[in-house]
């Protein structure tokens, strides 16, 4: 991600600074939390945090786009409120699961902020539609994705669970839609997207709506 959005192109969305550094702050939280939870000492723990908050760029860019580094490894600012939160997280770990809603409605927000920046860094690339879905999809989840593969554990993204990456594909698509055939511009397109990626996450976390498997071993008889 560019310093406080997407400065690309004429009209493009632009997501506030402050917003992103929120976001990069929470998903920072959640790795580092990942890390206090599986004993890593502070590199391991800082680390973790980098990764979960800025992997969905770093694979975007690195791999999807081949744009050179990533914007958190190019603006300082990314990695102090990762670092930030790395003390947070390791002063009050204990009692970070009292703020567990107030870092769901954040995530949240960012889940949704993050896939249009995805869609909209890929677009500007010339990359397809399909492309730019995969863009915005990776630049969401990406993150949980390597914090989950670095502590030898099976992806959250893979397994059926509570609707989280489904939630950031819709968004992705809904984004692209939007700025492409509905005539409205990026700004107003995103806002819609963000707030609609927004209500079905809270939804899905207040009904605890859920995916479940496409297939299930037949149980052994005994």
């Amino acid at each position: 991600m560019n310093s406080g959005g997407i400065h690309a192109q004429s009209g493009a969305f632009e997501l506030p600074l402050s917003f992103t550094l929120l976001a990069f702050f929470t998903f920072g939280v959640t790795g580092a939390l990942a890390g206090v939870r599986r004993g890593y000492d502070i590199i391991g723990v800082a680390f973790l945090a980098l990764i979960a908050a800025g992997g969905g760029g770093l694979i975007r860019d690195g791999l999807l786009l081949s744009s050179g580094p990533a914007s958190i490894l190019t603006d300082a600012r990314y990695l102090f409120v990762v670092l930030i939160a790395v003390i947070v997280t390791l002063a009050f770990h204990r009692q970070v699961h009292r703020f567990g809603r107030a870092i769901a409605v954040v995530d949240s927000l960012g889940l949704g902020a993050f896939a249009v920046i995805g869609v909209q860094r890929t677009l500007e690339a010339g990359l397809s539609a399909p492309a730019a879905m995969l863009g915005g999809t990776l630049t969401a989840v990406g993150g949980g994705l390597l914090r989950d593969v670095l502590v030898r554990e099976e992806p959250l993204l893979f397994k059926p669970g509570q609707f989280y990456a489904l939630v950031a594909v819709g968004g992705a698509g809904l984004y692209l839609s939007l700025a492409r055939w509905s005539g409205w511009t990026p700004n107003r397109s995103a806002l819609v997207t963000i707030a609609a990626v927004f209500v079905v996450r809270m939804l899905a976390i207040r009904y605890n709506w859920r995916t479940n498997p496409l297939y299930r071993e037949p149980s052994q008889a005994a």
